[in-house]
């Protein structure tokens, strides 16, 4: 019994709970309810208001007709030519006095309605005021006649029967005589007879005289457009504005088409086509594994193959030596185990990174090859995101090497020629066009020998069209460092480290990734050797800043891929080079003098221990000229115009070598240099003056046309000094002295 009276407590304290919150919540929605209908009826009487103002001040207006203060005026009719065959029907209200109001005002039928629409006299007032108002502008006034002459615009009770744009009156072919007051009927009778000549259409009403109005401008929700009667709804000035893509806009002065972007749609790589597979066979494996066991046993060396790799070019044999074996005695039949296997040449790895063996790789008999599809055709390739995919080609393994340039952050490409330098500059272009848009990644392509490159001349992501001027791509180069610079200051202004968090906090102000490509870098810099300050430059600084650089070289000496670059450019490729210096040059350490050719390289990315063996991807004429011709018709390029001028300018006075003033000033301290050391070479001018390999040299072939110093000699002590301070002060420079 007590729990039941217990239970029947609690559900009445309940039940009053429950009713005193549904009554809390009933007041609330209550005087929210209040408080928004009052806001209702506070906005619907302000319109009301505004509305009731605004028809007070028409009916003003149209009882000023009544002040002698302004005097009624004849004003003349005329007609207006329209684009797209408009049909414009002119009427025009008028009074018979002063003393009467507008009785009626006739309108014509409208050529596209099928029914004439019969307006009351209360709907043409408020329809001819607010034609009035889109179609007038205001009146000048004469200082000796007094007399309103309107200015070349619609009349003000035009019915426009087409949305097209209405053409500006001052291009049709009506007389203007606002300069030509009208002082007496005579002379308004003759306007009026040369009006008569005119087509106009002859069921239109033309009143004999009308009445100037002030225009007052109606509220802003009645502003969008003109209503005649109650049926026909005609567009205002603003509203018949023609706005498509084929109207011409003028820009910095410029008439220019309006283009409409359309996105980008990245090349079908069905467009390459596939290379063809030769696969090892097992045999051949088997056999080659005998003889590499049977020649090393020869030699007193007992070891055994473990495992083979087969790639595209070569197959890897994993030699595990016996306990106590050194690996230098392995390494140094390197010649004998190419003899004994028939190959053209053998690459040896000791010890293979990871493993407790020795790497031989021999080339295969049947050689697949390896094309840009094969490589693209990848998941990583597909889904990678950010930065600047590339594909460079096959490895040992047979698996698809995807690097990113934007980590790299530089990269050296090397070989002699033929070997392979050219197809793989054409492959990284071709990756970034299957992989990235040109407001994501743009291009700077260098091209000393003017035939590699140009043909990418046009497409999208160019920054300018391919440099293949070297005044000009040094210019390129200094606008590249100050373009580096800028973005810097951006970046701390905004308070991030790099181009990618930037891009992430203002996806609306991206700065696009810039890939400089320079084809040839010892051309380069043999014909300016000032490139250099700005190449060390943007290695050393301009990663963060969205900036990258591939240089390509067949000449890999020390004064071409100087220490500077190599320091700044971590990441290498190496085709086949002649020599195991030029190899160490570029790799720092030997093992290109063995490649193969034909796309057979050596990459070294940054943070590798060893250079990885890549068989490069291939891409033909043909298919480069079809993917170029498709991005094409993607758009045109946006070529830089500030850069385009700063190089253009830079081109025509960049090379300081050749300026004759900044000439006569390194020639004069050249001569002080050569005297205080009583030496004359190339390298104490590169030393002192901090001026290239071939700069230095033409110091001192000009020395030695102006007798200053002797020919060159076979001995030791160099160059010989013919001339002293006085004679050099007598014939060249009047100021010239020696420390």
């Amino acid at each position: 019994m007590t729990s039941i009276l217990g239970l029947a407590c609690v559900l009445g304290i309940t039940k009053l709970s429950l009713r005193e919150g549904l009554h809390k919540a009933k007041d609330k929605a209550s005087v929210g309810l209040e408080i928004a209908q009052e806001k209702a009826t506070e906005t619907a009487s302000a319109i009301r208001e505004q509305v009731h103002e605004w028809r007070e001040e028409r009916r003003k207006a149209y009882d000023r007709e009544k002040d002698t203060r302004y005097p009624k005026i004849e004003e003349d009719m005329f007609d207006i030519e329209l684009e797209s065959d408009v049909d414009v029907i002119t009427e025009k209200t008028g009074a018979e006095s002063t003393e009467k109001a507008i009785e009626e005002v006739q309108r014509t039928q409208v050529s596209n309605l099928e029914e004439t629409v019969n307006p009351t006299p209360e709907e043409e007032v408020i329809a001819s005021n607010t034609q009035m108002e889109a179609d007038f502008t205001e009146m000048e006034e004469d200082d000796t006649t007094h007399n309103h002459i309107p200015e070349p615009e619609l009349l003000e009770d035009e019915i426009v029967t087409s949305t097209s744009m209405v053409q500006a009156l001052e291009d049709s072919p009506v007389v203007d005589r606002a300069e030509e007051p009208i002082t007496d009927d005579a002379s308004l009778q003759d306007i009026w007879e040369d009006r008569e000549t005119t087509d106009v259409d002859e069921d239109s009403y033309v009143p004999e005289e009308s009445i100037n109005l002030e225009p007052i401008k109606p509220p802003s929700f009645l502003q969008t457009t003109n209503y005649v009667g109650s049926l026909v709804e005609v567009p205002t000035i603003e509203t018949t504005k023609e706005d498509t893509a084929a109207v011409a806009v003028n820009t910095d002065g410029v008439a220019r088409p309006r283009t409409i972007e359309k996105p980008y749609q990245y090349p079908p790589l069905t467009m390459l086509s596939q290379g063809k597979s030769n696969p090892v066979t097992s045999e051949e494996v088997a056999h080659n594994a005998v003889l590499l066991e049977e020649t090393l046993d020869n030699f007193g060396i007992t070891a055994k193959v473990v495992n083979a790799t087969q790639g595209p070019t070569v197959t890897r044999y994993e030699l595990e030596p016996a306990k106590g074996t050194k690996v230098s005695r392995i390494m140094g039949l390197q010649d004998d185990l190419k003899m004994s296997l028939a190959a053209v040449d053998i690459r040896m790895e000791a010890p293979i990174p990871g493993k407790s063996a020795v790497g031989i790789e021999i080339p295969n008999k049947n050689v697949s090859a390896v094309h840009l599809r094969d490589v693209l055709d990848c998941e990583e390739f597909q889904q990678a995101s950010g930065g600047i995919p590339v594909g460079l080609g096959k490895d040992i393994a047979d698996m698809p090497v995807i690097t990113d340039l934007a980590k790299m952050p530089h990269l050296l490409v090397a070989g002699s020629t033929g070997s392979g330098k050219s197809v793989c500059v054409n492959t990284l272009i071709s990756s970034i066009l299957f992989s990235r848009k040109p407001d994501e990644v743009k291009l700077i392509l260098v091209d000393p020998k003017m035939v590699e490159l140009s043909v990418y001349n046009g497409i999208p992501h160019l920054m300018l069209p391919v440099v293949t001027d070297m005044n000009k791509a040094a210019a390129v180069l200094r606008w590249a460092v100050r373009e580096m610079d800028a973005r810097y200051m951006t970046l701390a202004t905004a308070g991030v480290r790099n181009v990618a968090s930037y891009n992430k906090q203002n996806p609306t102000k991206s700065m696009p990734l810039i890939l400089i490509i320079i084809d040839e870098l010892a051309d380069l810099m043999m014909t300016n050797p000032d490139v250099e300050e700005s190449i060390d430059r943007l290695a050393a600084k301009a990663r963060a800043a969205g900036i990258h650089m591939v240089l390509a070289t067949q000449r890999p000496s020390v004064d071409v891929i100087t220490g500077k670059i190599k320091a700044n450019v971590p990441s290498r490729i190496a085709f086949t080079v002649a020599t195991q210096i030029d190899s160490r040059t570029i790799l720092d350490q030997a093992g290109a003098e063995r490649l193969l050719g034909r796309g057979d390289m050596l990459f070294n990315p940054i943070g590798a221990n060893k250079p990885i063996r890549i068989q490069g991807a291939f891409i033909s004429d043909e298919e480069v000229e079809e993917l170029i011709a498709f991005v094409k018709g993607q758009g045109q390029p946006e070529y830089d115009e500030v850069m385009m001028a700063e190089t253009d300018k830079g081109a025509e006075s960049s090379d300081a070598v050749s300026s004759d003033e900044e000439q006569d000033e390194l020639l004069e301290r050249a001569v002080q240099i050569v005297l205080e050391q009583r030496s004359a070479s190339a390298s104490i001018l590169q030393r002192r003056l901090r001026v290239g390999f071939s700069r230095a040299g033409r110091l001192i072939d000009t020395m030695q046309d102006m007798k200053i110093i002797g020919p060159p000699t076979n001995s030791s002590k160099g160059r010989d000094i013919l001339m002293g301070e006085d004679q050099i002060r007598e014939l060249y420079f009047p100021n010239f002295t020696v420390d």
